[in-house]
């Protein structure tokens, strides 16, 4: 078997030293390699003691019975009637009369075949096929194979166990051709000393010929035919041949047989180490032959040779020590990588430098290189090497049954031998050259070992409890191995299969076994198979006996709803129904022990206990407690809240003493559900529909969902007249949530507010300590109900003094907003309304200091959107915006002072140019739309005083003072309408050093007159290049003019600045009052000293230090052109 040859010499046990160690009584052995030398043992004979074969092309013999005539083929059942008639009983093989009529016997005298085919064909079936299958020596002398009856086996027709002995001379075996005709039953058992065989040809009898033979001295039984009639023609096999001893049964040496059964007796007594036992309890043995799956269907009927005879020889041994032997199909699968993957040496395109990212690179070229190449698909790495084993076939007692396994892991430590596949070739090799992988696939066949006692476990962990139940015989009475399995399945198995637990339902009924059916009938899923199998089990047991499976599967029901269902379905075999004491109980144990915390089950739940006695108290104190404490009940208290203030309002129109008892108990019940689920407002939602699994840690629900929950769970308690519990809820929510718990009680209360909330609201202040703009709306609102200076000393104690900008802002908005409504109630007292005056001007003065703290840190690339969208303000001037609106909110502009005063004092420690571009230039003229809205101007104060600031900063510290040397006297208009002439202006216009003039001799001429007659070449030079065609004029700016030129530049962008601001000169001559004469001084080239900035309306002003030399860029140092009187505000 497997690899092993016959005729190996094998060291059987006896033969050698022994591995058994008396002491600790175990066997220092290999289990897997005493297998393969068991079943690798020299057993001297390759063939079997019967014959057995389907033989669909023989020949119709014609067979013709003197007296009848010829009978058809099939056999009629006239044929058949007429031959009962003309014959008599078949007496048995000892010679004793037969006395009932179910086998008859034709003489052979009496028969004849018409076919001359038949004799041929007979003589050939024996001398090649019987010949072979029962292991005969070759024959000198044809053997004779003599026709000795016709029988004709009717319904019912059996042969009870005899041994079969030789009816002439030289006869050494039995041949049975059993005509096609149509029958059921009539298996033929064929045993010797130490292996039995069942010959069945049923299903192939109508139109086939089948042919059976054995040796004489067997035991031949025939069991009963349950349908139909057999006609069979007996022949005697008779030895011929002179030279050679006439043939008989076999007998195996004991040497192999013993070790084998010694292997066995180890096994089962655990003698083995656990390191010789395989992982999964069976050993798979390679068969010499590979069949089909249909091939193994039939257990051990298309067997061959070896494999036949060694199964057939050892199979009664291993069952009647105890092992079960199962045929299967043996797979394995090697993957790896090919000899082509990654190997392009060889390849002609890749040696070139191209690969498969080029053009001109064709992968069919790639591969067609390899497609005569022998070794294309060999693995030269292994990545993946699995075994399996599948179409298991058990053929114990000779009885094949298929145990449902399609797929099973097979381990190296299973396979006997563990060399097995070494030296075999693969039945497929399938290269895929694209990915560079090869698939090797071996298909043989295997023998299959285990111990009987362990195929249950060994079942269910490869295919579970069902396929491990259908190994298992349904009978009326269970052996012990039924019955362990069945234990087993009930104890792991029936909890993951409701049709597992019907099935075992099934066994329990016929085996009568009561605390079987109660243990399994929990693990039924639908009450409808409950409800059948109550009734099945009711018949046997009755119902007092199955009470505590029922109790047990009620317990189980996932819903509350199911176990009102299944209740209902139970009550129906009481006749009391739903009164029967033991029923109420199963109703009072499902209220009791409910957990679910489920909101579904609110109703049936609600409705249980106000139909059961004291059951509203066990909602007290057991069931809403606990499922407080499970962490997603949330939802079902609420629930359940809700349906008990129903049920109260309902009965609270019926003015009774029972129903005001009942009132009083379900107030306090809904105040507990409020309780409860306040401590659990935080839990994750229940499950949804798609039963989703997680095996990370529980979602916590998400910022909106819990927002959702305080505002419900505050709406009911206020809507069940319970405000107090709100202060119980405050206590869990923490003080992140306390402020949302405070902003959904405003939503609830009017002008009067509970003193429990006002406590509450004390509480909270007192913990207060993470500032968010979101919080400012509901501290406005205490500030109204407790009053402003509470919010005054929070801010004062508890707000930390930078970076809560927004937060400052967003609370003096929302005081600001209270403060008017309040002052349109003539009832509230004067000193609330100044108290929360004092708030607001409190946080002013607060975020008014910290307006540029969260921009001190923040990269530059943050403001980038904000730099390349001039249309709106950047963050530092939205800010800015923000405090002006604010102030004119308040009607008051001290806030927009401070941060003016602040921002003139900011800019002398900054770089001014930089300061400038982030905020003064771009604030301008937004700041200037804000007070168009406002409807005044940048004449009015505090704006004045930074605008007549902003402008002394720039002159003073962008502009600077005139180059020393002589501005150049450009005229006002110098050339025509020309491009040439059109680019030469504005190169006197900016500071850029070249201007090259790329054109024909007439157009650079023109050019050069015009600076010529200009008189301009103090500050520029031109020249003429002769390279290219045409020509270019290079006309360059003198360097001792540049700073001049630089200086023009910066004044144009000063005046217009300037006028972005004032406008016009009448509004300049207001703004800088008399600092006028100095800005048109600075604007003819004078320097301008920025003296003392101050914000009228402001006790202290700014005290201006010597100002840092600026760079170079931002003041020009070269002489200009001195004007002779003051300008106005014109370029």
């Amino acid at each position: 078997m497997g690899k092993a040859k016959q005729g190996t010499d094998i060291a059987f046990q006896g033969s050698g030293p022994s591995n058994d160690d008396p002491k600790s009584n175990q066997y220092d052995g290999d289990l897997n390699d005493d297998l393969h030398k068991a079943l690798s043992g020299d057993f001297n004979f390759t063939g079997t003691y019967y014959h057995k074969s389907v033989e669909s092309d023989a020949p119709n013999p014609g067979l013709t019975i003197d007296g009848l005539g010829l009978m058809g083929s099939p056999l009629s059942e006239r044929d058949v009637a007429s031959i009962v008639s003309f014959s008599a009983p078949a007496p048995t093989t000892t010679g004793r009369k037969r006395p009932a009529p179910k086998i008859v016997e034709i003489d052979p005298a009496k028969v004849s075949f018409a076919n001359p085919a038949w004799q041929p064909f007979v003589q050939k079936m024996v001398t090649q096929k019987v010949w072979k299958s029962l292991g005969l020596a070759p024959f000198t002398t044809m053997p004779k194979c003599e026709l000795y009856k016709v029988l004709l086996y009717q319904k019912g027709a059996k042969v009870r166990p005899e041994k079969v002995k030789a009816k002439v001379d030289d006869m050494f075996a039995t041949v049975m051709i059993i005509l096609p005709s149509t029958f059921e039953g009539g298996q033929v058992h064929i045993s010797h000393p130490d292996s039995t065989a069942v010959l069945d040809i049923s299903n192939e009898s109508t139109s086939n010929t089948s042919v059976l033979a054995w040796y004489t001295d067997v035991i031949q039984e025939v069991k009963p035919l349950t349908a139909g009639c057999r006609l069979t023609l007996s022949y005697n096999l008779i030895h011929t041949s002179p030279d050679t001893p006439q043939p008989s049964l076999p007998v195996t040496p004991e040497g192999p047989l013993k070790f084998f059964r010694d292997t066995l007796q180890r096994w089962k007594d655990g003698r083995y180490p656990s390191r010789s036992l395989p992982i999964s309890g069976l050993f798979a043995v390679m068969l010499e032959h590979t069949y089909a799956h249909s091939e193994l269907v039939p257990g051990l009927t298309n067997l061959k040779g070896r494999d036949a005879f060694l199964i057939s020889k050892l199979l009664p041994i291993a069952t009647e020590m105890g092992f079960v032997f199962c045929v299967s199909s043996l797979d394995r699968k090697v993957t790896g990588k090919g000899v082509f993957y990654g190997d392009y040496r060889d390849n002609k395109r890749l040696r070139s430098g191209l690969c498969a990212y080029d053009d001109d690179f064709d992968i069919s070229e790639y591969f067609d290189e390899y497609s005569d190449s022998e070794d294309e698909a060999e693995i030269t790495f292994i990545e993946e090497d699995r075994m399996s084993i599948s179409n298991v076939i058990r053929v114990t007692d000779n009885r094949p049954v298929n145990l449902k396994i399609s797929d099973c892991c097979l381990y190296s430590d299973a396979l006997v031998p563990r060399s097995a596949f070494d030296d075999l070739t693969p039945d497929v090799k399938d290269p895929d050259k694209m990915f560079g992988r090869v698939e090797h696939r071996y298909n043989r066949s295997a023998l299959i070992v285990y111990k009987h006692e362990d195929e249950v476990s060994i079942l269910m962990s490869i295919s579970g409890p069902h396929s491990a139940l259908q190994s298992l015989p349904l009978t009326k009475t269970p052996n012990a191995h039924t019955r362990a399995g069945i234990d087993k399945i009930v104890s792991r198995g029936v909890q993951y299969s409701s049709a597992v637990a019907v099935d075992v339902l099934a066994h329990a009924l016929l085996w009568k076994d009561h605390e079987i059916w109660n243990r399994t009938i929990p693990y039924v899923d639908t009450v409808d198979v409950v409800q059948t199998a109550i009734v099945k089990a009711k018949k046997v047991f009755g119902l007092e006996a199955i009470l505590p499976g029922l109790t047990a599967c009620l317990e189980r029901r996932g819903t509350l709803e199911d176990r009102l269902a299944l209740t209902n379905n139970i009550s129906t075999h009481s006749p009391q129904g739903m009164s029967t004491p033991w029923v109420q109980n199963m109703i009072n144990d499902a209220l009791v022990s409910y957990s679910s915390a489920l909101a579904v089950d609110v109703p049936i739940l609600l409705q249980l206990a106000l139909d059961s006695k004291d059951s509203l108290a066990s909602l007290a104190t057991i069931v809403i407690p606990r499922t407080a404490s499970n962490h997603d009940s949330y939802d079902f208290h609420i629930a359940l809240a809700e349906a008990l203030e129903a049920k109260k309002q309902q009965m609270a129109h019926v003015p009774t003493n029972v129903c005001q008892h009942q009132t009083d108990t379900l107030s306090s019940l809904v105040r507990q559900c409020l309780l409860a689920a306040g401590s659990q407002w935080s839990g994750e939602p229940p499950p949804s529909s798609l039963n989703y699994v997680s095996f990370s840690c529980k979602p916590t629900p998400s910022p909106t969902v819990l927002g959702e929950r305080i505002n419900h769970l505050v709406k009911l308690c206020f809507s069940t007249d319970n405000p107090e519990v709100c202060v119980e809820i405050g206590k869990n929510v923490g003080p992140d949530r306390q402020m949302d718990l405070l902003a959904a009680i405003e939503t609830q209360t009017g002008i009067i507010v509970p003193e429990c909330v006002q406590e509450l609201m004390a509480s909270v202040l007192s913990a207060y300590s993470t500032p968010a703009v979101s919080h400012a709306p509901t501290l406005s609102w205490i500030a109204e109900v407790l009053g402003a200076e509470h919010i005054e000393t929070l801010i004062s104690t508890k707000i930390p003094k930078s970076g809560t900008y927004e937060f400052l802002f967003s609370l003096a908005k929302a005081l600001q907003e209270r403060r008017s409504v309040l002052l349109q109630n003539w009832n509230v007292i004067e000193e609330r309304t100044t108290a929360f005056q004092n708030a607001v001007r409190h946080c002013a003065d607060l975020f008014v200091s910290q307006w540029e703290v969260d921009f001190k840190d923040r990269p530059s690339s943050y403001d980038y959107f904000d730099r390349i969208d001039n249309t709106r303000p950047n963050a530092r001037v939205r800010r800015i915006l923000q405090i002006v609106d604010f102030s004119f909110v308040l009607r008051n502009c001290t806030p927009c002072a401070f941060l003016f005063q602040d921002l003139l004092h900011a800019e002398l420690s900054t770089d001014v140019a930089k300061r400038f571009e982030e905020v003064h230039t771009p604030l301008v003229h937004f700041l200037k739309v804000t007070l168009a809205k406002y409807k005044t101007g940048v004449l009015f104060e505090p704006f004045k005083s930074f605008f007549k600031g902003t402008i002394c900063l720039y002159l003073g510290h962008i502009l600077g003072a005139t180059p020393s040397a002589p501005l150049p006297a450009i005229p006002a208009t110098i050339g025509c309408s020309c491009r040439n002439c059109e680019r030469l202006r504005t190169f006197l216009d900016d500071t850029s050093p070249v201007l090259d003039i790329q054109a024909v001799k007439n157009e650079r001429a023109h050019v050069q007159n015009l600076i010529d007659a200009a008189g301009i070449s103090r500050a520029i030079t031109y020249t003429t290049t002769r390279e290219g065609n045409p020509h270019t004029l290079r006309i360059t700016k003198r360097p001792e003019a540049i700073a001049g030129f630089e200086w023009k530049v910066a004044r144009n962008k000063a005046i217009k600045f300037i006028r972005g601001i004032a406008g016009d000169d009448e509004t300049l001559k207001k703004l800088m009052e008399e600092r006028y004469e100095d800005v048109m001084k600075t604007l003819s080239g004078a320097k301008f000293v920025v003296r003392q900035l101050g914000i009228n309306g402001l006790s202290a002003s700014v005290e201006i230090r010597t100002p840092t030399p600026v760079p170079s860029s931002s003041v020009a140092t070269v002489a200009g052109e001195k004007r002779k009187r003051s300008p106005t505000i014109t370029e």
